[in-house]
């Protein structure tokens, strides 16, 4: 993505500039706003005739989940024990192992030497702070609750990384069972088949339509598995870039709420995050409307976030939160029920909270299930392309021997 140097100036009136990805000048304008800031100027980067310039190495730098869970955990510690913001990030750089971090922990620092929000400064580095992480900070920076919201980052975090290593658990087998299967294809279609071809074609015979298929996809793949690759990155390429536009973006987070059995699981992780980052914000006084908006940009879904935004333009015309909730049909009928109830009994927050609790238990129940859904969805899949290879590779020996023990049997002209 392009990267563009701003000059903004703060509350204060203070002039502060810095780096940030994105898409246009209007994508960065609209950040910088949302984060408190009144744009001065904004220029994209140039690199010479070549354009920016790029480092290689960060576009490989990683930040593993526990050592970014770690410093989060350690983050709050410091910060609600009183330690300036610039000591505590200082403490952290110097502790941690993951190099990646500390570099970015580092230019953290001199940004906020420089006056920058704390929000604003982990912007510049996405391939460690995401956009929901970000959003977050941003959120308890505006809502004065940034340990509330550490905490709930922690535990975020957390979530996704046992969902992660649960998946990943779940997913083990078959990825194997696949390798195998692949395998198995390419060595029957390198070695066995040809001979089968040949002995078909001395003495006369017809070639079966399972194996003439079979040979017809592995010759093709032989001949032309550089242009597939090709074609496979291109269509990766693509994919990539419609997904970071508006629409591309809006109909991928749609999608990703739709989809067979990870589907729920992305929606009710939404559900709870809506419901959680809600009555932490809620809990502290600000005002539904303001609440409302800070939570559209922490949901991690730009589909959910729409929803919400215009829940909080309903909320401003006077109508409610379990009205609109119920007409807008992105919310389930429990999630507005409960909403009802915390309205009408003045416990919104200990309601948000039940709502948040019971799908983060959804959300591990399905996840300790993931395995039994896979598998015999795999195991029908391997299955019939099993008995397809069987079929394919038994049919011409069956033919061979036909035409060995009788002389004009099957498939002899």
């Amino acid at each position: 993505m392009p990267i563009f140097r701003y000059k903004v100036r703060d509350k204060e009136g203070k002039i502060i500039s810095g780096t940030l990805e994105g898409t246009d000048v209007n994508s960065i304008t609209e950040r910088l706003e949302s984060y408190g800031y009144i744009p001065v100027s904004i220029k994209e980067e140039k690199g010479g005739v070549l354009g920016p310039q790029i480092d290689i190495g960060k576009l490989f730098e990683q930040v593993k989940p526990a050592d970014l869970i770690n410093f989060t955990r350690q983050f709050v510690t410091l910060h609600r024990a009183g330690l300036p913001m610039l000591a505590a990030i200082g403490a952290l750089q110097a502790q941690t192992k993951s190099k990646a971090l500390a570099r970015a922990l580092d230019a953290i620092r001199k940004d906020l030497m420089g006056g920058a929000a704390l929000s604003v400064a982990m912007a510049k580095h996405p391939r460690i702070f995401n956009e929901l992480y970000v959003n977050s900070i941003w959120a308890g920076e505006t809502g004065g609750v940034l340990d509330d919201i550490l905490d709930r980052l922690v535990m975020l975090l957390d979530h996704e990384r046992k969902l992660k290593s649960d998946v990943g658990s779940a997913m083990r087998y078959p990825i194997i069972l696949m390798a195998t299967f692949v395998l198995a294809v390419a060595v029957l279609a390198t070695f066995v088949l040809p001979k089968f071809v040949s002995l078909i074609a001395t003495v006369g015979g017809k070639m079966p339509l399972p194996t003439q298929v079979l040979l017809i996809v592995t010759d093709f793949l032989g001949k032309y598995w550089y242009l597939m690759a090709l074609l496979l990155a291109a269509v990766v390429v693509l994919f990539y870039m419609f997904i970071r536009t508006s629409v591309g973006r809006m109909w991928w987070d749609r999608f990703k709420l739709q989809m067979p059995i990870f589907g729920p699981i992305i929606y009710k992780m939404a559900l709870s995050r809506f419901a959680r980052m809600f009555e932490t914000l809620d809990r502290t006084g600000l005002p539904i409307l303001r609440s409302l908006n800070l939570v559209s940009k922490t949901v991690g879904n730009v589909y959910l976030a729409q929803a919400i935004d215009k829940l909080a333009e309903s909320v401003r015309r006077g109508r409610g939160l379990a009205t609109p909730m119920r007409e807008l049909g992105v919310f389930p009928p429990m999630v507005v029920q409960m909403v009802a109830t915390g309205e009408e009994s003045g416990a919104l927050d200990d309601m948000l909270k039940q709502v948040s609790d019971y799908y983060d238990s959804e959300v591990e129940y399905a996840v300790k299930n993931l395995t039994g859904m896979i598998e015999p969805i795999m195991i029908l899949f391997m299955g019939v392309a099993a008995v397809f290879l069987i079929v394919a590779i038994l049919m011409p020996y069956m033919a061979i021997l036909s035409s060995f023990g009788s002389g004009g049997g099957y498939g002899m002209h």
